[in-house]
Formats: C-alpha cells, structure tokens, sequence
C-alpha cells in the first residue's frame, strides 16, 4: 500500500473533512500529514482548524491558519508559508479534521498518509 493525498478548498465550516474519504478509516499504521494555507488571515477574515485523532488528542486545537502571498491564486498552498504538522495515525482509525470560516476567507488544505514502513 502507498500513500493516500486528499486536497480540497474550503469556503466554509465543516465538521468533518475526512468523512466519507479514503481517508476516512486509516488502512494501516502510519502518518498524517496536513498542509494548510487560508487565503486571508486577520481579525474579520480567517481560517481555524483542529483535529481530533482516535484516541481523542487534539494536537491542533481552533489553530488560526496562516496566508501567503496568494492573493487570487485561489488553492494555491505555498510551502514557504503554510502550516505543515504531521502526526502518527494507527490502523482503523478516524481522524477528525474539522476548520470555521470567519468572515469571507478560503481554505486550501491537502493531507498526505503516508504507511509505515
């Protein structure tokens, strides 16, 4: 089995990305690994993110997401700016990654699982 990459926009809250995802039931011990950039980050307009893993840890919790300068290059995930976490996963498990939109920003996000070797 290889790696798994799901990516996406966001343009509102949502409860729970992964849900109805490959990603949604881990196949086997590994890492997630989330990389994420929202398109505004100031007090009227932004992004927040928190994931829930399986036995309950929240490593982020109501994370304010950063921007970049990708100002209309909509999805874009620049490296130089972005936040990247990764954390271990176990098999079977359902990892709860969840974002509020405040004001009128966007979301780009894509998570990476990659297997243990």
């Amino acid at each position: 089995m290889g790696p798994i990459i799901l990516s996406s926009q966001e343009t509102g809250s949502n409860a729970d990305i992964l849900q109805g995802t490959r990603l949604q039931t881990v196949p086997a011990g590994g890492v997630l690994t989330f990389e994420l950039q929202a398109s505004d980050n100031d007090a009227t307009n932004n992004y927040t993110v928190s994931v829930q893993m399986p036995g309950g840890d929240t490593p982020l919790n109501a994370t304010r997401i950063p921007c970049g300068n990708t100002s209309g290059l909509a999805g874009v995930i620049d490296e130089r700016t972005n936040l990247t976490a990764s954390f271990p996963i176990s098999q079977g498990g359902h990892c709860v990654f969840s974002t509020t939109e405040t004001g009128n920003a966007e979301l780009s996000w894509r998570v990476t699982y990659t297997p243990a070797r």
